[in-house]
């Protein structure tokens, strides 16, 4: 990774004797420079003040990396950790991982700079950047399906976002006698249809209604024309953020108490104000319990659980703890939540 480091770094950017790339949520990149001593915190100091973002403490903001042994899970890096200790745990669980195997040399750590939790009090305070990179993770989460949309706003804010990152829809040229390859217009709307539209409409839909779909998400980005990218995210952002868990993670699970016949999934919505457990089909809120009310979490053998104070009794005044257990993937949830 140090070798690595110094290739990527510019001397001419960089004071520092270390260098490595943030990544964002809309693709892009940026290269902050380090030392040996440099804690998180002091990192995205200078990663902040270099994109134009509000310190993390406001903007909800951190830093991720993945995980070494390449499954789909990030870790969050704490303030107060140097970020060459981080480098050095990360590459060390790589090689004992890897033990033996040349593909343990070719992967380095990738750092991620994503929204953590998000608070509505710190909106009058958001800068363009931040704006851009929260439309851009909301987005993803839309096409995973950790977003409640139907079709017809799919397609808006697919058009949206569409806009944001290729601005005016290019008209395609008409093929000649013996047929041209497909137009610029065409892989873009492709690359749309990827990218921005939910993968559960899209799996196992027939050629013509996926045709269907690409004509009217054409429609919809066509008349988006001369709209400026500042004010397509606005869009996005009012829309996303009627959605009373906007901003929230979303963690699917399945409570142990069912019987094993059923395999009914809810959502585990980590949120500003506490947990919530949402139906998993309809994304509607079942029931949320307050931080206050939160003893305790963690795992319970193979399992995920979460220990809540109930109401006190009114006769005899005395309050009970109720455990809730959810079959999951107890690793993600565990990063995840704030410290309350």
């Amino acid at each position: 990774m140090e070798v690595v480091s110094i290739l990527l770094r510019n001397p001419f950017h960089h004071s520092l004797p270390f260098s490595i790339p943030v990544h964002f949520a809309n693709g892009t990149y940026q290269v902050v420079g380090f030392d040996g001593s440099s804690t998180v915190d002091e990192f995205l100091q200078r990663l902040n003040q270099e994109t134009g973002m509000r310190k993390s403490s406001h903007s909800g903001f951190a830093l991720f990396t993945d995980d070494p042994s390449g499954r789909d899970l990030e870790h969050c890096l704490q303030g107060s950790v140097k970020v060459c200790d981080a480098i050095s745990k990360w590459e060390q669980a790589l090689k004992e991982l890897h033990s033996g195997k040349s593909e343990g040399g070719t992967r380095v750590l990738k750092l991620m700079y994503k929204n953590r939790l998000y608070f509505r009090s710190q909106v009058k305070g958001e800068t363009e950047r931040e704006r851009l990179l929260l439309a851009f993770q909301t987005s993803g989460e839309i096409v995973a399906g950790r977003f409640p949309v139907n079709k017809e706003l799919a397609l808006e804010m697919a058009a949206l976002m569409a806009q944001v990152e290729y601005g005016d829809l290019e008209r395609p040229v008409p093929p000649g006698p013996g047929g041209t390859p497909p137009s610029k217009a065409q892989h873009h709307l492709q690359q749309v249809m990827d990218r921005f539209y939910p993968r559960r409409y899209r799996h196992g839909a027939p050629s013509e209604q996926l045709r269907h779909l690409a004509d009217q998400l054409t429609t919809k980005w066509a008349a988006l024309q001369g709209c400026s990218s500042p004010e397509c995210i606005r869009i996005f952002l009012t829309v996303a953020r009627k959605w009373p868990f906007f901003g929230a993670k979303l963690f699917a699970a399945q409570p142990v108490q069912l019987s094993s016949k059923e395999s009914t999934l809810v959502w585990i919505a980590v949120n500003e104000d506490g947990v919530s457990i949402l139906d998993h089909t309809t994304m509607q809120m079942r029931v949320t319990y307050p931080y206050s009310s939160l003893m305790t979490f963690g795992g319970c053998r193979d399992d995920f659980m979460l220990v809540i104070r109930t109401i006190p009794d009114q006769s005899s005044g005395k309050g009970h703890s109720e455990k809730l257990i959810f079959r999951m993937a107890v690793p993600e949830v565990v990063l995840s939540l704030p410290e309350a």
